[in-house]
């Protein structure tokens, strides 16, 4: 069976050579690591065909099937981007949304620390002066 290779970027260069959209190869023509490696390119599709329905297609029959193929091969891979972007989005939002909290609970914290020092000052001033009355008081029995 010839091997059909459809690139979805022609001009792009794989195992050595520029592709077109569609190609078809002789079977032996491309060894099975370089099989692999288009199979495992995103960009590619490999398929196996017998060459009987494909010289029955017109030009434009044949260049409708596989720009049919490359716009279903952008949509799979515009949704992934499209996670892929939302879930880094998220991620960021999570990551500012926790460094905005604990910088909110550590200015918090401080505010509070503060607080108790002042309070605990006014206490002590208002000891120092309970006690800067007393003798002042028994001075003036």
């Amino acid at each position: 069976m010839k091997i059909q290779i459809i690139c979805t970027s022609p001009g792009m260069r794989r195992n050595g050579i520029a592709h077109p959209a569609s190609a078809f190869y002789e079977p032996g023509r491309w060894t099975e690591t370089e099989l692999d490696a288009f199979r495992s390119d995103p960009s590619f599709v490999v398929r196996e065909a017998d060459g009987t329905v494909e010289s029955t297609l017109t030009e434009a029959d044949f260049a409708l099937k596989v720009d049919a193929e490359v716009n279903r091969l952008l949509t799979i891979k515009v949704g992934e981007l499209q996670a892929t972007f939302s879930q880094a989005v998220q991620n960021a939002v999570d990551e500012k949304t926790a460094e905005l909290k604990a910088a909110h609970d550590n200015a918090m914290d401080a505010s509070g620390k503060r607080l108790d020092a002042a309070n605990q000052k006014i206490t002590d001033l208002e000891q120092q002066l309970a006690e800067a009355k007393k003798p002042a008081a028994k001075q003036g029995k």
